[in-house]
């Protein structure tokens, strides 16, 4: 959980650039670009020269933070503090001269600093990540067994959906949890929320810690949006991956800090920004086929209008 002192990290510069905030995955391919610019894969090729050109333009900064957070809040390779400085200091001196210094939002010197304020030793991983880990891997083992691989008729649908969000519920989950959330958009069709959950026709094989650690992106952007708008102001912030699935849901849904305090910790909204795209099963060429469904879904999932 990031306190308010913890929120004041990132010392405020003149800079209103948007950020780009780069995950673990965008800083691993800028890490083996050279070796990409030899290999096969077309799209990490064309994936570094979009970086390029974003960081000859100057037109944004890059940021850490979110794959610091995320870093900070993995049960599978625990690190302190100055492991994971010594992680990240690492990663900067070998992507510095291809983004270039004045283009990255953290200076070197600050990342030890703003470590220890993110791994808090007062706080355990599932406070930090703001996320009920377990009941989410729950939840996602219960959708499995649903056997979603396909978009049900139009009449179970919705029902379908609903005893998502009630198991949901009754695991202590808030309403429009991004686990809720998605594994309803993946019943309407949302082929992008299926790639995320790997649901597969025999329900065999599945990992639902694979899914969630991609679901926690929600969080760990919204945790990262919050702390750089609140340091230098409303500047466009936007999500990095080179999972294009993940990307796209990013775009499609969006979750935002409303409010911080000691109590609650970070209070989190979230709004539906494409709902074409979020649930396609009740749109036909870009208009929605059926309104009252639509603001049903909304309801349930209480995502902001």
């Amino acid at each position: 959980m990031m306190t308010q002192t913890q929120e004041n990290v990132l010392v405020p510069p003149l800079d209103l650039r948007p950020v780009l905030l780069m995950d673990i995955c965008t800083i691993g391919v800028l890490k083996e670009r050279e070796s990409a610019y030899y290999g096969s894969d077309e799209r990490k090729k064309t994936r570094i020269k979009q970086l390029a050109m974003m960081a000859e333009s100057g037109l944004c900064r890059f940021s850490f933070l979110v794959a610091i957070i995320e870093k900070a809040t993995d049960f599978t390779n625990i690190m302190n503090a100055e492991e994971l400085s010594s992680v990240f200091q690492n990663d900067y001196d070998k992507i510095v001269n291809f983004l270039g210094r004045e283009n990255i939002l953290e200076p070197r010197e600050l990342l030890s600093t703003m470590i220890g304020h993110l791994v808090d030793p007062r706080f355990n991983m599932e406070e930090r990540a703001e996320l009920s880990i377990p009941n989410s891997l729950k939840l996602l083992s219960f959708f499995n067994t649903l056997g979603i691989f396909s978009t049900p008729a139009k009449h179970l649908r919705f029902d379908i959906a609903s005893s998502v969000a009630i198991e949901g519920e009754r695991l202590g989950l808030a309403k429009g949890y991004p686990s809720i959330a998605i594994c309803v958009a993946s019943i309407y069709g949302c082929e992008e929320a299926r790639k995320i959950l790997k649901i597969k026709k025999d329900g065999r094989e599945f990992n639902p810690s694979n899914c969630l650690g991609d679901i926690m992106t929600f969080y760990r952007v919204a945790k990262a949006r919050h702390v750089i708008q609140s340091n230098i102001g409303d500047i466009p912030v936007i999500f990095r991956t080179e999972d294009a699935a993940l990307e796209s849901l990013h775009t499609y849904m969006q979750t935002c800090v409303v409010r911080e305090n000691e109590d609650e910790g970070s209070v989190m909204n979230t709004r539906c920004l494409l709902p074409k795209k979020f649930f396609p099963a009740l749109f036909k060429e870009g208009k929605c086929t059926d309104e009252k469904e639509l603001n049903r879904l909304y309801s349930l999932l209480n995502f902001v209008v």
